[in-house]
């Protein structure tokens, strides 16, 4: 074998080597993106699931066993009072959407990752475009789930951070007169 063959090995060797080196550094990418897409669907089902779980409960305590209209506004729960009365310590004894406020669950998913789920429930006022927070009694309220794990990471930013996928829905009270 003359030195041109051996040049040429040489050559085709190094060739290969960058071509298996690229390839596995794609299939672990792929993985990587594959693994964090099944997060990030587990997180919004999760999310989803927690609001429609509130939003099937009665829009407040005074309105669980009969209606509310604009002038009886002032018995809906205190702004400072939104989350579980006394005695209702899990969803199941839930009675109203304002009884999540503060709650909070760990789910472990199989074959997944540990997942927390937090969420908050505040009036708002709802005018043209924008929703404020407020702490004026109204008769809507936005439900905001957080979840959170430590295999949700923003890989998008230097240095990567948690990411904490955030969903929110306004419930409204509806009466007719």
């Amino acid at each position: 074998m003359g030195l041109g063959q051996t040049l040429l090995t040489i050559m085709a060797m190094v060739l290969m080597g960058r071509m298996i080196v690229s390839t596995n550094a794609s299939v672990v990418n792929t993985g990587s993106v594959k693994d964090m897409a099944e997060y990030r669907i587990t997180a919004t089902s999760l999310g989803t699931s927690a609001i429609e779980s509130a939003t099937s409960l009665a829009f407040d305590e005074a309105s669980v066993d009969t209606f509310i209209t604009a002038t009886r506004i002032n018995e809906l729960t205190a702004s400072g009072q939104l989350g579980p009365e006394l005695g209702e310590t899990t969803p199941t004894l839930f009675n109203d959407v304002d009884d999540y406020n503060g709650y909070s669950r760990t789910d472990t998913i199989p074959n997944s990752a540990i997942f927390t789920t937090s969420m908050k429930v505040n009036y708002v006022n709802v005018a043209a475009n924008t929703m404020a927070p407020t702490t004026t009694k109204t008769f809507n309220k936005m439900i905001t789930v957080y979840v959170t794990s430590d295999f949700l990471v923003d890989y998008t930013t230097t240095p990567p951070k948690p990411d904490t996928p955030t969903f929110r829905t306004v419930f409204s009270y509806w009466y007719f007169c």
